[in-house]
């Protein structure tokens, strides 16, 4: 098979190419200019963010005709064999299949041998945290002096297996997963040039499926190509890569909100009904909750929230009718429920428990007036309006009476304002007593329970 995939053709050829890592390509490349470059290495990052790229970019500025440079020229015979993988001078080791000492050994054999035809031997081993303890303690006085012109490149995704002996003689550079909107940057540049016809709304989910990985968004955009062509709608990608459509969970999270136990359900079944896994569905609920309380904090929160301008704009839209400890509310009690799913024998019924239960919670300014009309029954003083959710925004976009209800009860269970006359310490203690045991009262305190606790509304004691 001759095609390859676009993870490879668009793999960096040089530091200019890399997206992201500023901190490391900036130091790498300066330490080839100024002559300053260590002789061993160690690149630590999650998958597909460019550990084995940066060493081969670095493995080419080394060797290449015009160099040491930090920008190779790409046409000489040694560029070109780096990139294709057959020089002679540059050794690739698999570490999660070459553990032992015997592999050890082979590379320590081959360093004493001067480079030839270029002028730097380069090491470099992936995985190399999969390596035996034996395997390390072999390697390690190659890496603390090894031959001139020779350089030792390491690479793992796990740097915290490898032993502290090994760390002590390596500069290390950490690589992190790219921000959505610089992988979102190349995407889009690798769609034009390859002549694709796809929506930004396609690659903007690649690059929440890809998770920072731009190998993985890359690897996503080759199924997409492959199964669909050059023109590729929102509906046949959703159907290829088993997206999940935003309006899916904001159909969900709406009528949960608008406090609809019923309509919520409706919804997460009709979600259900088309394939989604349960887990993944409630991954999504979590996130559109977390981007409405984003929205609902930051001023411009483009930045925060992975979705178009529009998109960030409706989501503003929806958040500026609920107060931010409701959602954090939600969000809470949506991931306690949620721990129950990979156990459960039937995982959507767990979801759909937590559906109804988030669309039948009271708002936090309800919770917060429950809480002081609970303080001034055991003798915290008058009751008072709590101040979650007060002020602009308001509380949830719901009807709240199941917990307007108990809240009426229980101030009528209280003691009555109009007996301000002294009492003896022994009956007011008593009174409060037969005021907890009320039945409404006792609603009002079950209903109160470790999710809503979480949410810790101040209590009114002081400044009020």
């Amino acid at each position: 098979m001759s095609y390859e995939v676009l993870a490879r053709r668009w793999r960096p050829q040089t530091f200019d190419d890399v997206v992201g890592h500023a901190h490391a390509v900036t130091a790498l490349r300066n330490a080839i200019e100024l002559g300053r470059l260590p002789h061993a290495l160690l690149l630590c990052g999650p998958r597909g963010v460019g550990k084995t790229t940066l060493a081969r970019i670095i493995a080419r500025g080394l060797n290449c005709e015009q160099g040491p440079t930090a920008s190779p020229c790409g046409s000489c015979d040694p560029c070109r064999e780096i990139a294709a993988g057959t020089s002679l001078d540059v050794q690739e080791v698999d570490a999660a299949s070459n553990t032992g000492v015997d592999s050890v050994r082979e590379i320590r054999e081959s360093v004493r041998y001067a480079a030839a035809p270029g002028r730097h031997r380069i090491f470099i081993i992936d995985e190399v945290h999969m390596l035996s303890t034996a395997a390390f303690n072999a390697l390690l006085k190659t890496l603390e002096e090894p031959p001139p012109r020779s350089l030792f490149v390491l690479a793992t995704t796990d740097p915290q297996k490898i032993p502290a002996t090994v760390l002590s003689r390596v500069q290390r550079f950490d690589l992190k997963t790219l921000p959505a909107a610089e992988v979102l940057g190349r995407l889009l540049e690798i769609a034009r040039a390859e002549e694709l016809e796809i929506p930004e709304s396609v690659l903007r989910a690649l690059v929440r499926e890809g998770g920072g990985s731009v190998r993985d968004s890359l690897t996503l955009l080759d199924r997409l190509t492959s199964g669909l062509g050059a023109k590729i709608s929102e509906a046949e990608a959703a159907a290829v890569l088993d997206l999940i459509d935003r309006r899916v969970v904001v159909a969900i999270v709406e009528p949960v909100l608008a406090g609809d136990p019923g309509q919520a359900l409706l919804a997460l079944r009709a979600a259900l009904e088309r394939g989604i896994e349960p887990s993944r569905l409630a991954a999504d609920l979590l996130a559109e909750l977390r981007d409405l309380l984003v929205a609902r904090l930051v001023e411009d929160p483009g930045a925060l929230i992975d979705a178009a301008p529009e998109e960030v704009e409706a989501i503003r839209e929806r958040a500026s009718a609920h107060a931010p400890e409701t959602l954090q509310q939600l969000f809470r009690v949506l991931l306690t429920r949620n721990q129950d799913l990979a156990h459960a024998p039937r995982p959507d019924h767990v979801l759909e428990m937590a559906v109804a239960r988030l669309a039948s919670l009271p708002g936090a300014e309800d919770i917060g007036r429950l809480l002081a009309r609970l303080d001034a029954l055991d003798g915290g003083g008058p009751s008072r309006p709590g101040p979650a959710g007060g002020g602009e925004g308001g509380g949830r976009a719901r009807g709240g009476r199941a917990a307007a209800g108990t809240a009426r009860a229980g101030a009528s269970a209280g003691p009555p304002a109009a007996q301000a006359r002294r009492r003896s310490p022994e009956a007011e203690a008593k009174q409060r007593k037969q005021a907890r045991e009320h039945p409404k009262v006792r609603e009002v305190i079950e209903a109160l329970d470790a999710e809503l606790v979480e949410v810790r509304l101040p209590r009114g004691t002081e400044g009020a």
